[in-house]
């Protein structure tokens, strides 16, 4: 398979089977009955699962070249999940459904790095990534139109069908790509030699000012659309059809968003890229406070697309960066990862509690203020992290990973 195509492959239906539930597990579980606490629990426990996982599976993707078969073993366990999902009401079987999902796509951001960097080199993998987010963003945005038509038409756990299909499409893609084309050493990012991944992630202070960013990011952004769904969902409208135009809206801005950043980018920095996409998120946040009207949502979801397209594209490529040369590039990816995971369990529990107690523009107006808190460390981390660079001796060394 040409390289390029089975990446573009790769990365289209994939997007269709990481997502799980994604932005339908909030309306379904709030039409199996569940209160805006119980489901923002229930949508929390992937992220805390993945919490656990991520760090540890993207040092292991360092060390493996069986990363075809990886993507194959996590899409098949995202799947089970799903089923579990639709097979009960009960919360335990959710949650453990819910817990699957979480580990299993907590290993895939790594994994597709891992691949891209393999496949391509870190010479091209920043406007790799733009494409492959591209093609990400076009493939969730065919899933949701799939899985709300399924979900209008036969009942929303029919959108577990959809996660099915997706999953045994990209493992008939990733098993077509040429392993002996994976240069497995340009994939970790370099030779490790005798540094172990904990000791290269927690002496890394622009890696860690940049998981505390993601952190703050994930945080304000993960539940917006799933409960900007709950509150019109309340207000009457078809849950199906309500989530899946939010989400094609949001994925096709998406699109656009990922493939603007490498031009971009190389005017003002993959860092204010990163900036850019907070301050995005706070604008939709006090939009989403402010009204529920269709009009204003579209341009909500909109704001989305583009803070997502941005973001998308800049962390993996700032991680890259900070991880050059370490040989631990999988490993930094999952430690970034792991913080947005971490952001992404505490956000609809956060939202889950202020919408059940002061209502959903209350829940929105507290998710745009942990993004706001993001933008001001991210800013105040670089300036400080410059000042440190201009006062170093010249001629002093500054290694990759290292303030």
């Amino acid at each position: 398979m040409n390289q390029a195509l089975g990446l573009d492959a790769f990365n289209f239906t994939l997007a269709g089977a990481r997502e799980g539930f994604g932005p339908f597990l909030g309306v379904y579980l709030q039409h199996q009955g569940f209160d805006p606490a119980r489901t923002g629990f229930a949508m929390s426990l992937a992220g805390l699962a993945g919490i656990a996982a991520t760090a540890p599976l993207g040092a292991l993707i360092d060390r493996i070249t069986a990363k075809r078969a990886a993507v194959v073993l996590a899409v098949t366990c995202i799947a089970i999940g799903a089923g579990l999902i639709v097979a009960s009401k009960q919360l335990w079987i959710v949650a453990a459904g819910q817990v699957f999902i979480g580990i299993a796509d907590s290993s895939l951001a790594p994994l597709v790095a891992a691949l891209t960097l393999g496949l391509v080199g870190r010479e091209h993998y920043a406007d790799r990534v733009a494409r492959n987010e591209a093609f990400n963003h076009a493939g969730n945005a065919v899933n949701a139109a799939l899985a709300a038509l399924l979900g209008y038409m036969f009942g929303m756990g029919y959108v577990a069908a959809a996660i099915g299909v997706m999953a045994v499409a990209t493992g008939a893609v990733i098993l077509g790509v040429d392993p002996n084309r994976i240069d497995h050493e340009a994939a970790r990012g370099g030779n490790a030699g005798d540094r172990s991944t904990w000791s290269v992630l927690w002496h890394s202070k622009p890696l860690l000012l940049l998981a505390g960013t993601v952190f703050a990011f994930q945080t304000a952004n993960g539940a917006m659309l799933p409960f900007i769904a709950q509150a019109l969902t309340s207000q009457g409208h078809d849950p199906s059809l309500t989530t899946g135009a939010m989400t094609v809206t949001a994925q096709v801005s998406m699109i656009g968003a990922a493939l603007l950043v490498p031009h971009v980018s190389r005017r003002i920095g993959q860092p204010t890229v990163l900036g850019c996409a907070l301050l995005l998120v706070i604008l939709r946040a006090g939009l989403a406070a402010w009204s529920s009207a269709w009009g204003n949502v579209a341009l909500v979801q909109v704001l989305e697309g583009l803070s997502m397209g941005l973001a998308g594209v800049a962390i993996p490529a700032l991680v890259a960066d900070i991880m050059a040369d370490t040989g631990h590039a999988g490993g930094g990816l999952g430690g970034v990862m792991m913080a947005y995971g971490a952001g992404a369990a505490l956000s609809p529990a956060l939202a889950g509690l202020m919408a059940q107690k002061f209502g959903f523009p209350a829940a929105f107006v507290a998710l745009g203020a942990v993004a706001a808190v993001g933008l001001a460390l991210w800013i105040a981390g670089l300036r400080i992290q410059a000042g440190a660079n201009r006062d170093k001796p010249q001629g002093t060394p500054s290694p990759r990973g290292a303030s």
